[in-house]
């Protein structure tokens, strides 16, 4: 697990670099430059993501989620993703990825299940391993570039 959360931060650090200095992120494809969409970073074109998505896993707050997809490769998936004020508990719906996260505007809460919180603003950065199971605490106009990693079968 270690091994592959440094991998999704070593690539993510990559991506971050590519939209804070305008580089480009490489697709494994045509091994051609993917710019990442400055509008959608700036949360603008974001598609709503239907309110019964996470209804299951929501603890307050309203769903108003919307999210939009800067890059998709065979492994790699790299997007935006926003939220009016809600916070979810993945209890019974863990990650199933290795997901590096830039806080873009807002703030976000994780409190792991024994209590233990921790808070990021813009600017901050984290590695959330697969089978996070805590809470999550958006507040604010909160929202994040994702860096989500599968491996390959």
């Amino acid at each position: 697990m270690i091994k592959s959360s440094a991998c999704v931060l070593c690539v993510a650090l990559a991506l971050y670099m590519a939209v804070t200095v305008g580089t480009t992120a490489f697709a494994a494809d045509s091994v051609a430059p993917v710019r990442l969409d400055r509008n959608k970073i700036a949360g603008l074109g974001l598609t709503a993501v239907p309110p019964d998505a996470y209804s299951d896993i929501l603890v307050g707050g309203k769903l108003d989620i919307h999210v939009a997809p800067l890059f998709t490769g065979k492994e790699l998936r790299a997007s935006i993703f926003e939220s009016t004020p809600v916070k979810t508990d993945h209890r019974t719906r863990p990650n199933d990825t290795d997901e590096f996260v830039l806080v873009l505007s807002g703030k976000l809460i994780l409190t792991e299940p024994n209590g233990t919180a921790h808070e990021f603003v813009p600017g901050d950065s984290l590695v959330l391993p697969v089978g996070y199971t805590g809470t999550w605490e958006m507040q604010g106009n909160y929202r994040e570039l994702a860096v989500t990693m599968k491996k390959g079968k």
